[in-house]
Formats: structure tokens, sequence, C-alpha cells
């Protein structure tokens, strides 16, 4: 399918016109759809809309329809009943054949509502012809044109959560004044089981020293990729070297399969051995090993919003993109730190963003923390 541009978002916006005419008050939903596919990162910012919604209305049924990239950041979610499949990446990337598929399969759920935490025309058009009778989402520049409910616009610069947690005010929700639902994940007992039986016979860690987690990688092979957004791996090395040093940790690196090959360069390089997990772990193992990590280090990705979400102590380095629209959503402030140096006023180098040593002076003090 085509992305978005200039012409479809003016469609859009002529589209809808007889829509926005339509538009009639929130019914309390029966059996919900949460249309949010892709990408992981995207999706662990929707899970605080999910418990909102299921807090705010217990007898509904909440399904999300999901691509395969994303789906390990809600598949064992006990908020959701069942994931709808949307391709490796997402509908946007499907074929006109497979698209339509969907829409039959959705149709055939018999859903009364449907949220639309992006903006999209496509997701929009997708519920309108599921024939979903309540659609909720944004509208921002038309993409939202075949919504029956749109939500409070937001002014100014605003977080992915905040502008998703919006659809929760549309159906009626009241947040309290500084309220922020956190992100959620739940990481299977097996992969529990797993991750603690790895630690011991792989780094004979038994919780006597700090446990760090480094992610150097991300996004890599995936239609996303930006290598831009990895912070350099010799900084990474010397992050490591002052770890061992400082604190006598054990740093374990971790990361997909397309990330070994920058692990391994950085396993060689620390003055101490470094576990290296790479491509040996899934996103369940993931989150259970943030569990009892004392620290994660990684870059603006998806397994760092993870880290933050099951109350791991996280420190999320930012390249091009700014943080205020994505970093990891947690109200624990002092256990999430985002360090970011960029800037729109030129193009983006690291040469000029987060340094080592800002980087240490956030990782020491997060170790030192009391938990």
């Amino acid at each position: 399918m085509p992305q978005e541009t200039i012409l479809t978002t003016i469609g859009a916006k002529l589209l809808s016109i007889p829509f926005r005419l339509a538009r009639r008050p929130f019914i309390p939903p029966g059996k919900a759809l949460i249309l949010h596919p892709c990408c992981l990162s995207q999706v662990m910012l929707a899970t605080p809309l999910l418990s909102v919604l299921s807090a705010a209305f217990p007898n509904t049924r909440f399904d999300w329809a999901v691509s395969e990239w994303a789906r390990p950041a809600v598949a064992k979610n006990p908020q959701i009943t069942e994931l709808i499949p949307t391709g490796d990446l997402g509908l946007a990337f499907m074929s006109v054949n497979e698209l339509l598929g969907v829409v039959d399969q959705l149709r055939q759920g018999d859903y009364d509502t449907c949220l639309i935490p992006g903006r999209s025309s496509l997701l929009s058009w997708v519920a309108w012809q599921a024939r979903i009778p309540q659609r909720i989402g944004l509208a921002s520049g038309g993409r939202g044109f075949a919504q029956t409910l749109v939500a409070p616009r937001r002014t100014g610069q605003q977080h992915a959560a905040d502008i998703y947690l919006s659809l929760a005010e549309a159906c009626g929700v009241d947040l309290p004044p500084g309220e922020r639902p956190p992100m959620a994940f739940y990481p299977a007992d097996d992969d529990r089981t797993a991750v603690t039986q790895r630690l011991i016979d792989d780094l004979d860690w038994l919780g006597d020293v700090p446990l760090v987690v480094m992610h150097p990688g991300g996004g890599a092979g995936s239609v996303y990729e930006d290598p831009r957004k990895r912070w350099p791996s010799e900084r990474f090395v010397l992050l490591a070297n002052h770890l061992v040093r400082q604190h006598k940790a054990r740093v374990l690196l971790v990361g997909s399969a397309h990330d070994q090959e920058l692990s391994a360069a950085i396993a060689g390089m620390t003055s101490q051995r470094c576990a290296n997990w790479t491509g040996r772990i899934t996103l369940g193992e993931l989150g259970a090993l943030a569990e009892m990590a004392n620290l994660y280090v990684g870059n603006d990705t998806g397994p760092t919003h993870i880290a933050a979400a099951v109350g791991c102590p996280t420190l999320a380095i930012f390249g091009p993109s700014n943080p205020a629209i994505s970093a990891p959503y947690s109200p624990a402030e002092d256990r999430v730190v985002t360090l970011w140096r960029g800037g729109e006023e030129r193009p983006f180098t690291w040469q000029e963003g987060v340094t080592v040593s800002e980087v240490i002076k956030a990782a020491d003090a997060l170790l030192r923390r009391k938990p």
C-alpha cells in the first residue's frame, strides 16, 4: 500500500466532511478493538491507554490489532482477550488483497467500538470498511477522516502517550491532574524461569554484584532503520569498562540478530569480559531480564521501553529523535533517565550528541539509588 502523501491528506480532509456532520455521542463499548499495529515503541506507549480504559470499562472486552513485529509488546497483557494479526510490519506494508483480508477479519469480529491512537487515514479507512459503528481517534490534518468521535486536540508539543490518552478523554474518562499511568509489559513465567537459569549458568550471577544490561543496537532490519539512533559503539565500551571498574558490575549485551556484529565488536573491545546474549534472547525474556537487572542502558528503540515498563532503572540515550515526544513513559522519573543533546537547528551528529561522561554520571546515580 502507498504511504500517505499530500494528495491523500487533502482527499482525507474532503472525505471527512460527511463523517463530521454525522458524529454522535460516546456509547460505552461492549467489545472494543484497539487498532494500533506498529511499531514496538509506539505500541508500548499506547499501553497506558489500555490500562485506563480497562479500569473505566471493566465489563468491556478489548482486542488489539497488531503487527508481528510489535506483537511481543502486548502478547501477555491480561487486559487483552485476542490479538488480531496485521502482517509483519503493519497495514501500510500489506498488499491490497492482504489488507482486504484484515478488513474482513475485523468485520467478522463484530466490534462495536474501534480505538485508533495513531494519526492515519489508512487505519481510519480500515475501521470504517470493517463496519465498526463507533470509531474513536485523532483527526489531525484530516487523517482520521472516518472517525465518529474525535479525541480532544492537544496543542503544542505533546508526548505520544499523552496524545494516545486523549482517546480516554473522548470516552468520558477523566484522569486526575498529574496522573501518569505507566506503560505495561508482562513477561511470561517461562521467560522468567529461563532467564534466571541462564544468568546462573552463563554469568554465574547470583545477585551479589550489580547486573547491567546494555542494548547497543536497535532498529536494524526494520523499515524504520536509522543508524543515527545508535550511540557509538566505542562509547558503550568506555561505559562498560567504567561500570565494571567502579561498581564491579556484570555487563550483559543484548539485542536482535541484526545487532550481533555490533555487540561482538563491543565485547571484543572491553577490558573485562562481557556476556553476550545478542540474537539469543526474545523480547519476553528481555522483559524478564530487566525485572532482575540493576540497570538497563539502551538507545531510542522498543526494548528500552520494555525495560522501563517492568520497573528496571533505565537509561535511554536519544540521538536525532526528540524524547519529549517518544521517550519511555514512566511516572517514576527517578528510575527512568533520558539523555539527549539534539535539536532541529542543524543536522544531528553524535559528535555533538550525548557524551560518555554524561552517561557515566547518570548510570552511577541510577546504580547508587536505593531500591
